[in-house]
């Protein structure tokens, strides 16, 4: 039998015969059915009250509820009919943070809609310290249900996937010819709590210092005596590979940046042209990000391992956009291949794209050259005030924000500078926040593979105000940080992978709107 996950903050209705299931924390499930209509659904909340200023939300059990009976009644329900189970709200504390306590608020709410509604709780199984998955089948409307057991709960979150580690410290090589950037990278790398094991001059010093103290991840200067970084990479990436930071002055090309990506670098990063304090306390932020990004790729590695050959395949979402006007697409570590086959699948009636990515900021005319001739949008970098127009797609330059402003009706981008978000910048939060600030219902935001935070908070504002969010599906993203977050929030809307994203923006686009 088919089994559909349902998400936090979503809900799913059937008549065929299905499986509907999801994990709950201190979340709560109501479980509504009709046996004469012979038609289920359950809905998966996080919080009671809509806030004042947003759209009505799932993740909101004052929406969660009334939506489900009006979905089950489109299916042909009675709601004099109706029977509900209820589950959840464990005393557990998520991913989310959602906080002590909201368990018993959640069902407690549950209790008393259903009561007031006059629709029969005829099972419940609720609170408790330990999480919880459920899964009801459609054709008899039995659910089962299990406890998550402490040890099963340190791997999994309410995403339905296994839980991102935490890095521990990281261990860290340095590569460089600069005897003044290796003295700062080592100060900022100590300073923000990393374990700096080793320093080179130059790839030759490189290979004894990676042999003698095993760092976790390096950092490897582009420009070099006797050998350059591209050449050192690529014979390290076949004799000892292990995750690499490419660093680099600004004035360096862009195809030398992107060879570095495709031979396996994970990050890269531009030295300071000068070294006051504002600029290194910058730079700290974000080569530190960068850095960590990069050593959790064994943390990722083997959590790949630990992968069930199942694959999660999600209820979906009932939402689109009638006149699509504007898409927005964030990201960074990982994400430069799934951007391509995105872009190579839009039509060339696109709305337009506005891209934040943090890790292809910097060498961004050179992506554009590699990627142009096989997609049939336009492909541009955002100047001040560039008005935003239908088959174009738009990238934010090196070391610029990029926020969207409405003038006449219509969008334009224009270029902030200000300090660095999350250790990104640009940053997709900046973007999307923007975004969320001008539109109400007619965006799509998109948070592809990254790491850390950045776009989670700007997706969850676009959101909030309306709009429709897309995530990269984790088990195929290279660094699924971001679009984990955005799941366990309860603020996605569509889980896919990179080559799906075109036909869902076709998807959304032409479904109806509720």
């Amino acid at each position: 039998m088919k089994t559909l996950y349902v998400l936090p903050g979503r809900l799913a209705v059937s008549k065929d015969p299905v499986e509907l299931t999801t994990i709950l924390g201190s979340c709560v499930s109501v479980v509504l059915y009709d046996p004469l209509a012979k038609c289920a659904g359950l809905n998966h909340y996080l919080l009671t009250k809509l806030p004042q200023g947003e759209v009505a939300s799932g993740r909101y059990g004052e929406c969660a509820i009334p939506m489900l009976i009006q979905e089950l009644e489109r299916l042909g329900a009675s709601r004099r009919n109706l029977k509900a189970k209820v589950y959840g709200g464990g005393a557990v504390l998520t991913d989310v943070q959602i906080g002590i306590g909201v368990g018993k608020k959640n069902i407690d709410f549950a209790f008393e809609t259903l009561a007031n509604l006059g629709i029969p709780v005829v099972e419940q199984n609720v609170g408790g310290e330990l999480s919880r998955k459920i899964t009801i089948n459609v054709s008899d409307f039995n659910v089962i249900h299990r406890f998550i057991n402490q040890d099963e709960n340190s791997q999994v979150d309410i995403s339905g996937r296994i839980k991102l580690e935490p890095i521990r410290k990281v261990k860290v090589g340095i590569v460089d010819d600069s005897a003044t950037v290796r003295s700062l990278f080592q100060n900022v790398f100590s300073k923000h709590g990393l374990d700096v094991v080793g320093v080179a001059a130059d790839p030759y010093q490189a290979r004894e210092m990676l042999v003698k103290h095993k760092p976790d991840v390096i950092t490897l200067d582009i420009e070099m005596p006797k050998m350059n970084g591209v050449v050192f990479l690529e014979k390290l990436m076949k004799h000892m590979p292990l995750p690499v930071v490419m660093v680099s002055s600004l004035g360096s090309q862009g195809e030398a940046a992107l060879r570095a990506l495709e031979l396996g670098a994970i990050e890269f990063i531009h030295k300071p042209s000068q070294y006051d304090p504002a600029v290194i306390k910058q730079l700290g932020e974000t080569l530190v990000e960068k850095v960590k990004a990069a050593a959790s790729q064994k943390v990722l590695a083997n959590r790949s391992q630990k992968k069930s050959d199942t694959k999660v395949e999600y209820a979906v979402s009932g939402l689109g956009i009638q006149g699509l006007k504007l898409i927005a697409v964030g990201g960074n570590t990982g994400s430069q291949d799934g951007l391509k086959a995105f872009l190579q699948s839009l039509n060339s009636d696109t709305p337009p794209v506005i891209v934040a990515n943090s890790t292809l900021s910097s060498f961004i005319e050179a992506y554009i050259q590699k990627i142009k001739k096989n997609v049939s949008v336009r492909l541009s970098v955002v100047k001040e005030n560039t008005h935003l127009t239908s088959g174009n797609v738009y990238f934010a330059p090196a070391d610029n924000h990029i926020v969207v402003e409405t003038q006449s009706n219509n969008f334009y981008a224009k270029l902030r500078q200000l300090p660095p978000v999350n250790g990104q910048k640009p940053s997709s939060d900046v973007l999307m926040a923007s975004i969320a600030s001008c539109e109400r219902g007619g965006a799509l935001g998109v948070l592809m593979s990254g790491f850390g935070r950045d776009g989670v908070d700007g997706l969850a504002a676009m959101r909030a105000s309306g709009n429709v969010t897309l995530v990269e599906d984790p088990d195929l993203c290279a660094f699924p940080y971001g679009p984990q977050q955005a799941i366990n929030l309860g603020i996605v809307d569509y889980v896919k992978s990179a080559g799906d994203f075109a036909n869902t923006v076709m998807e959304i686009r032409n479904k109806r709107v509720a």
